[in-house]
Formats: C-alpha cells, structure tokens, sequence
C-alpha cells in the first residue's frame, strides 16, 4: 500500500532546516539534516527530476541517518531561483550544479539523483572527480546518445498544450499515472495542485518548457563519458519506467569501471517512493561498503 503522501508544501520535519545559497550566479534553496555533522565527514546530496522539488525525498532524509543529508531545488525548480539570463541549456544547469557544489563544505559527496537530477549528478562525477566518492542513478536521464523516442512521445500531450496554457491538476494526475508511477494509488492531489500552479506562472512555464526541449539537445547527455565514471555506481531502475527503459540503464551499468545494476519489479520512475523498502535496503548496502569495494553486476 502507499505510504502518506509527499507534501509539496507546508512544515518541514523538525529534524530538517531550510538555507539558501548564492552560487554559480543562482540562489539556491536547499533542506539540509540537523544536526549537520563535520564536514570532513562528508554528506549525501540529493538530486530531484524535471518539475519536481526537494520535498520528493523526504522520506529519505530518515533512511539515510544519521549522515548529513542535503537536497535541493534546482536551478528553475520550486523555491530556487532562475539561471542567469535566459540560458536553460542542460550544460548551463551542469555548470550551476558544478558551483552550488564548490560552495559546500564538504569535501567529500556521495551524490543521489532522480530523473534529470541523475544525468546531473553523473556531471558532477565527471566534473569534480576527487569530490564525488559514490554515485547513485534512479531511473536517469542522459546515459542514451539522444533522448529516447518514448520520452518525448510521453511528454508531448502535456507539453505542446502548456504553450498556450497550464496544465490542469487532472492533466497532471493523468500525467503521473501514465508516466511515472506503476501503482496510480501513488497518485497524490497534493502535488497534482502543486504542479498545476507550479506551471501557472508563465515565467516559470517558459522555463520549464525551455527545460524540456534542452533535455532533447546532445549537451544533456553523458553517454559518451559513461567509462569515465570512475566513483562506485549504482544505477536503480523501475522494470516499468515509462521514461526510461531499464535494459537502457543495465547498459550503461556494464560501460562504468565499478558499477552495478538494480531492477525492480512492479515499479514506474521513482523507485525511492514507490519501493521505498528495497530501494533504503540497497542503498544502505551500497553506502556501508568501503571505498575499494570491487565492481558487481
């Protein structure tokens, strides 16, 4: 059965604090554990999909304790500010990314992320290779050489018409039951408003649309680099990701020097809420290994 849901919006837990951060020309928006621990000790950063926020992992927050745990809005995304001008190519988010990272004081990342955080978070691992010891990719974009047909077929019916308009919260329950999740009980009014008035504004859906024909551009693909991940990697993907097919991610698991591969079944685009057991069970596994834990597939 479905846990609670996910509120986009309201308190947050009392063991999480709300901070803001100038970086890369950005003002980042970010939820960070409290108490943090030491810097030298490092810190899990969470990396959100397209249109989503950092509220989505939340629930982590718990299953990763007690590290110091840190998600944030990205760049265009819920309480984070624009990019500079109107750049929203994906290497413009990789270079904002790169800098809210150089700002951190922790000098040591494992890095998880969901969606367009994931293809990110990748970046980040190509970029800043002595920072980022562990990589986590759930259902990733950007490990094909161009977006895949599928995807883009899934998005045009809810993209083509926000040109002229919003989103309503019914397209977007519609949305999320063909596309994201396997089990539409996983299907929450909550974020289908959230989202609706998210696209509401028509800076912010400008933006958005800006995104999503970047994510089509060849700079929002890592796929070239894959072998030159060179950090631990775990790649979890759902058996019915309707945006991203599975054996395209157990692919790209067998080009990275120390990665392995994850399905589960009966799951769509976010296996960390719709499996939220199996998915805690193997990133704790995966967390508690040392750092020359050899490759397995």
């Amino acid at each position: 059965m479905p846990a609670p849901p996910i509120r986009p919006e309201g308190p947050l837990p009392a063991t999480v604090a709300e901070k803001f951060i100038e970086a890369g020309g950005v003002r980042f928006r970010y939820l960070i554990s409290k108490p943090a621990g030491r810097p030298e000790d490092g810190a899990v950063l969470l990396l959100h999909g397209f249109g989503a926020r950092s509220e989505i992992w939340l629930p982590t927050f718990a299953d990763l304790a007690p590290r110091t745990v840190i998600a944030l809005d990205l760049p265009c995304h819920g309480k984070s500010g624009m990019l500079p001008g109107k750049d929203r190519r994906i290497g413009s988010y990789r270079s904002a990314m790169d800098a809210f990272v150089d700002a951190l004081p922790f000098q040591r990342l494992t890095v998880l992320g969901s969606s367009l955080g994931g293809a990110l978070g990748a970046m980040l691992a190509l970029d800043r290779p002595l920072r980022i010891e562990r990589l986590v990719l759930l259902g990733a974009s950007g490990l094909t050489p161009k977006l895949p047909g599928k995807t883009v077929r899934l998005y045009l019916p809810y993209i083509l018409p926000a040109y002229l308009f919003a989103p309503t919260p019914r397209a977007f329950a519609s949305f999320l039951r063909k596309g994201v999740f396997h089990d539409p009980r996983w299907v929450d009014e909550n974020w289908t408003h959230y989202l609706s008035d998210e696209w509401k504004s028509r800076p912010r859906r400008s933006s958005y649309l800006a995104t999503a024909s970047a994510m089509t551009k060849p700079d929002a693909s890592v796929a070239a680099d894959l072998e030159r991940i060179s950090c631990p990697t775990l790649l979890l993907w759902g058996r019915e990701d309707a945006h991203f097919d599975w054996k395209d991610g157990e692919a790209a698991s067998k080009k990275m020097p120390q990665a392995r591969f994850i399905c589960y079944e009966g799951c769509g685009h976010l296996p960390m809420i719709e499996k939220a057991r199996e998915t805690t069970s193997d990133l704790q596994r995966f967390l508690g290994e040392g750092p020359a834990a050899s490759p397995s597939r």
